[in-house]
Parts: structure tokens; C-alpha cells; sequence
């Protein structure tokens, strides 16, 4: 395989369905594959959220077949400066196709949205296990933590 036969996509409402197979097998895309998928997504739900000017997400295909997605919302900013930034939420690679520039390959076209959309920022709260690829991929480490508080 070469980075040539992938494709990526920036899927949008019309690609429901495919983002619908990906919930279903996204533990392959995971540090541990052995969790449950995150399971069944409506129709209506995928249309909708691939629909939100906000969300941004990217699939990388090889035969037809999912190797990769990469998940971004658009942070509007307040002050002066860009008008927004880039928030990556999520990146999987299917541990098949691992080791093998796809991840890198789904950054690129990242950035190259974020350079004809006027951004210059991305953040990532990322996984401890995932930290190395991102550094080796040009992020630094910020000086903030990032905390999480649920609700119910």
C-alpha cells in the first residue's frame, strides 16, 4: 500500500451511511479493539450530524473499505486574530492499516482544509498513548490540562 491508494473524503449528509458502518466497527480503530463498537446510529442522527456546519470529518478509504477517519469541530474565537480554530476530537486508524502513513496522510489534508480556510490553530485532548504520534507529527505539548466533568 502507498499513501497514493488511499483516498480521503470530507464526508457530508449524504455519506450517512457510511459514517453509520463506521459506528459500528469503530473499536477497530481504537488503542483496544476488544471495547463494544459504539453501536447503531440512526439515519436521521448521521444526516444530522455530518450536516452541522460545525463538524468536520474525514474518512480515509482503501478498497472501498474504511482505514481511517479523522473528527474536527470548528471553534469559532472571540478575539482578535483567526476567525476560528480546530478542535481534532477523535482520529482512528483500522488496526489492519496501522503503521502505514494513514493517520499522517488524514493530518495533511487537515491542515490543508485549515490553510484555505484562514485557520491556524488545531488542539487535540489526546489519549497518553497517543501523545508520541502527535508530537512526531509537529504538535506541541501546551501548558494546560484538559479536565472532563460528567453530568448524571
Amino acid at each position: 500500500m502507498t499513501n497514493a491508494d488511499v483516498r480521503i473524503r470530507l464526508l457530508g449528509p449524504d455519506d450517512a451511511d457510511a459514517l453509520i458502518r463506521l459506528a459500528e466497527t469503530d473499536n477497530l480503530f481504537d488503542e483496544d479493539p476488544s471495547v463494544a463498537p459504539s453501536g447503531a446510529l440512526t439515519y436521521d442522527a448521521a444526516r444530522s450530524f455530518l450536516g452541522d456546519p460545525a463538524v468536520l470529518f474525514w474518512l480515509a478509504e482503501l478498497d472501498d473499505e474504511t482505514a481511517g477517519f479523522l473528527h474536527c469541530c470548528i471553534q469559532r474565537r472571540r478575539n482578535a486574530g483567526p476567525w476560528a480554530e480546530l478542535l481534532l476530537m477523535e482520529m482512528g486508524t483500522h488496526l489492519e492499516w496501522r503503521r502505514r502513513g494513514i493517520g499522517r496522510s488524514l493530518l495533511a489534508v487537515m491542515e490543508e482544509w485549515m490553510r484555505e480556510h484562514g485557520m491556524e490553530e488545531v488542539w487535540v485532548p489526546a489519549n497518553l498513548y497517543a501523545t508520541g504520534f502527535y508530537e512526531k507529527c509537529g504538535f506541541a505539548k501546551d501548558e494546560g490540562v484538559i479536565l472532563v466533568k460528567a453530568l448524571g
